[in-house]
């Protein structure tokens, strides 16, 4: 398998030049690349900590680590960066545990919390019903979709409604995909021609099918693909088209049988944002505006 060690900052944006599959990976498994943050010991959190977490000292993280400005590799390959990977490291402080990253395909996240290989998710993951039977999530920031589209924009789309009779893609097990299908009925409902949606096995090799003009559009997350547009290239090999939204959670996903777990995190992460550390975090990468006031507990809306 290979090794995503090899898409930093510089990797992820032009990983859409040369190397299709880098970033979430070709696969469902771990890359086995792991990185800790944060220190064991002391913190002033560390009583709401299961025994088991408390014994181990270390919280074990599965994260794509391709999906900047959320969680990155930096253009040394080794070094990680980003705002999941900060907020982590300023929990860690208030829980006295380290936070060790573990690399994962996103459609491999899943089967490895079930399986006990990581503890938590921390990725861009969307907080949404149908996961919630599943999944308990500590909701950390809102964010819509947006619209990936080639440089200068040929194929014309400034909206949803412009996709018809055009090719999206995105990556697998992303729930965007559902936002393109209504999209579709939408179109041919209105005697227009259907979207066609097409699934690749990372966000990075479906970004790569836009940029060679294969695909018209990449949809994903409005904070990822907004920094991509403006870095890719020095802001030369995509354009962002922003979708009207209500708002959407990401969060952080962990097994339901966690509740003790759960609950450490969320005093954790009330407590960066009450001190001021998870303002400085977001601005620090450019994405304030997908700030909460207070973490949320399966707060989908649907």
């Amino acid at each position: 398998m290979i090794n995503h060690r090899i898409c930093s900052v510089a990797g992820l944006v032009v990983a859409a030049v040369a190397l299709a599959g880098c970033g979430g990976g070709s696969g469902s498994g771990s890359t086995g690349s792991s990185t800790a943050t944060g220190a064991a010991g002391a913190g002033p959190l560390a009583h709401l900590l299961p025994s088991k977490i408390a014994k181990s000292g270390k919280i074990v993280v599965g994260s794509e680590l391709a999906v900047p400005p959320m969680a990155f590799y930096e253009s040394d390959g080794t070094t990680i960066k980003g705002v999941d990977y900060d907020l982590a490291n300023a929990m860690g402080k208030k829980l006295g545990v380290k936070f060790e990253f573990k690399q994962f395909a996103f459609a491999g996240l899943q089967p490895a919390l079930k399986s006990g290989k990581i503890n938590i998710i921390f990725d861009v993951i969307n907080d949404t019903k149908q996961r919630e039977q599943q999944l308990d999530f500590v909701d950390y920031v809102t964010a819509g979709n947006t619209l990936l589209v080639k440089s200068g924009n040929p194929a014309g789309i400034h909206s949803a409604a412009d996709l018809c009779g055009h090719s999206v893609a995105t990556p697998q097990g992303a729930v965007q995909g559902q936002v393109i299908k209504a999209q579709s009925k939408k179109c041919t409902a209105a005697g227009k021609k259907s979207v066609t949606l097409k699934y690749y096995p990372s966000a990075p090799s479906a970004r790569l099918q836009v940029q060679n003009g294969k695909i018209d559009a990449f949809i994903g997350n409005t904070p990822v693909l907004v920094y991509l547009a403006k870095t890719a290239g020095s802001g030369k090999v995509f354009d962002a088209v922003p979708l009207p939204a209500k708002g959407q959670y990401f969060g952080i996903a962990l097994s339901k049988k966690d509740t003790g777990l759960r609950k450490a995190l969320d005093k954790a992460l009330a407590a960066v944002m009450k001190d001021g550390e998870y303002t400085k975090i977001l601005k620090k990468y450019g994405v304030g505006v997908i700030a909460m006031s207070s973490p949320k507990i399966n707060a989908a809306a649907s």
